[in-house]
């Protein structure tokens, strides 16, 4: 309970507690002191009346001063001879004198007892007794006075009464004193305590400055004190500020990395995870700090979260990274490497996961791209190579065949060379520099790219509607008109002769958007998403009756998106598409 008061309650209650224990200490001693003091005046008093009796002249008049000594303050005066004969008591009446010898007082006094205390028979009461020999007129006397020793008590229990009120009263203003000193003395303390309190139970995040009052001298000790304290929480703001904007650096750049990165302490709790790692495990940030990769459910998730357990652990114990890979398929196909690398000290780990699905699908895409190729390229040379052999085999064909069987070999000769050709146009615009982009006006270039269509498809009509007559943007032009005409091309051959095709050109904002709609068979829903992948054809023998190798819409999506721009489709089954591109205009 005492722990609880603070340092001017403890001062207080210390100071009243040495009081009381003075005050057990000083009840003896008072007594003692009153009656040695009693003492003393008994025996100065005493020693005055035996001075007086020295003076006389003979017996007589030393018994007649004694009856007559009334300013003395004496109980009782009695006058022995020197052999302890009783010659005047001032107990009995005038009229009576025993003579009555009292050896005790005088082998008392020749043993030097001054002092005595004793029972009066007359009186019945205590009594305490000086007794001084003396000598006058040649003849040895005895003088014993006496007063009550309830007397002794009694001025006693009055000295230590008032002795008692005193240091009460004593107790009252010190104690108040000291309290007023020790308050004077703490105010700068609490003025310093106040300044730190709000800091320390969180409801500011630094100390505000202490202000000390005019009346504290720049020279005192907690004036400097609050100086030292000023300087410590101006560096101590900085040094949390700089560690915030470290941890804000480190989380940004943890944030805008792609792999996920997930913190784990010693006891395998999670400490930090940025989005991609709470995306990669399907679960918010909220809901998975703090707890264990075994308190994790997440049904689609269970074998990534289950190695990723396996993997931490193991790397912990072992205290070295390791690497692990998992395959997931939630409708596409994810792969993610894992990777766990423990922390010093053994104070945890920290898991990376990292997508690979994009490098799996290149790789994907580069054996599809090499096997389509092969497939193209195959199929024409099978061709030619038959009919080859045949006019080989047969050199007396009828002239008519001869010629149908040339014309066949090269129309296949003619599809190889346009496979060829979109694959070094594919390959050439994977290096496309934009030094080589300058301003360009589309209206001309489409209503070019229309003239070309037109040329190939002289019965397809081709309306060309525009907001405005000059909408410029940066593009190689050669390039763009390329990817104009490919999809002019597509519309006008996927469509019912004659194909009627709607280009619209418009300038919005700061962007240019081209849309070509046909009237055409259309794409499957199914397709659509594919139908910009290389070598993807949506009817393979439609489009290899028409010549098509599954590579035009993916040039025209590589050219697009050289120029900084978008393309996206819409397509219903018999009723048409529209391909819709959009494109930064050119700054004024």
């Amino acid at each position: 309970m005492i722990r609880r008061f603070n340092f001017r309650h403890k001062i207080i209650l210390n100071y009243f507690l040495l009081f009381c224990l003075v005050m057990v200490l000083a009840y003896p001693f008072i007594g003692k002191m009153t009656g040695a003091i009693v003492n003393h005046t008994l025996r100065a008093n005493s020693q005055h009346l035996v001075d007086e009796l020295k003076q006389m002249n003979n017996r007589e008049e030393v018994v007649t001063f004694l009856r007559q000594a009334h300013g003395y303050f004496f109980f009782q005066i009695t006058l022995f001879t020197g052999d302890g004969k009783t010659l005047y008591d001032s107990a009995y009446p005038e009229a009576f004198q025993p003579a009555e010898q009292n050896p005790d007082l005088v082998e008392q006094v020749k043993k030097g007892g001054i002092y005595s205390e004793g029972k009066s028979k007359i009186h019945e009461q205590t009594l305490v007794f000086v007794s001084l020999p003396f000598e006058s007129h040649g003849e040895s006397y005895i003088l014993r006075t006496a007063i009550p020793a309830k007397q002794i008590q009694s001025l006693a229990l009055q000295i230590a009464h008032w002795f008692f009120i005193g240091a009460f009263l004593s107790l009252i203003f010190l104690g108040v004193y000291v309290w007023l000193i020790f308050y004077r003395i703490n105010y700068p303390i609490r003025q310093i305590l106040k300044a730190i309190q709000p800091y320390q139970s969180g409801q500011i995040d630094h100390i505000s400055p202490i202000e000390l009052s005019d009346a504290i001298d720049e020279r005192d000790d907690f004036y400097k004190l609050a100086e030292t304290l000023n300087s410590l929480s101006q560096r101590l703001i900085k040094h949390i500020q700089q560690l915030v904007d470290e941890r804000n650096e480190k989380e940004a750049i943890l944030e805008s990395l792609g792999e996920g990165v997930i913190a784990i302490d010693s006891s395998m709790h999670i400490t930090y995870a940025n989005f991609a790692g709470c995306r990669m495990l399907g679960i918010s940030r909220k809901q998975l700090i703090g707890k264990t990769f075994s308190e994790l459910v997440i049904k689609s998730k269970m074998g990534l979260i289950e190695k990723s357990r396996k993997l931490i652990e193991t790397c912990q114990q072992m205290s070295m990274s390791l690497t692990d890979s998992i395959f997931l398929e939630e409708g596409k196909k994810i792969y993610l490497d894992l990777i766990a690398a423990p922390k010093q000290n053994h104070t945890g780990a920290i898991l990376v996961l990292q997508d690979k699905s994009s490098h799996y699908k290149v790789l994907e895409m580069g054996k599809d791209f090499v096997a389509n190729a092969s497939h193209e390229l195959r199929t024409p040379i099978t061709i030619i190579r038959g009919f080859a052999e045949t006019l080989y085999d047969m050199p007396e064909l009828p002239r008519e065949m001869v010629s149908d069987i040339t014309e066949k070999i090269v129309r296949n000769c003619q599809r190889m060379d346009n496979l060829v050709k979109n694959l070094l146009t594919l390959a050439d615009l994977e290096n496309l520099p934009e030094s080589r982009f300058q301003e360009c006006d589309l209206i001309p270039l489409v209503e070019n790219s229309k003239l070309v269509v037109n040329a190939i498809y002289e019965d397809a009509q081709i309306v060309l509607e525009k907001n405005r007559d000059n909408i410029n943007v940066d593009a190689d032009p050669d390039i763009l008109e390329l990817a104009i005409i490919n999809l002019l091309d597509n519309a006008a051959k996927y469509s019912k002769s004659p194909a009627y095709i709607t280009v619209k050109i418009e300038g919005l904002g700061e962007e240019a958007r081209i849309s070509i709609s046909d009237r055409g068979i259309g794409i499957p829903p199914e397709d659509l998403e594919h139908i910009f992948e290389r070598f993807y054809t949506v009817n393979k023998a439609h489009s290899r009756r028409l010549g098509g190798a599954g590579l035009g819409l993916s040039i025209v999506k590589t050219i697009v998106e050289k120029h900084h721009g978008t393309i996206s489709v819409s397509s219903i089954i018999n009723q048409g598409t529209t391909f819709f591109i959009t494109l930064p205009l050119h700054p004024e």
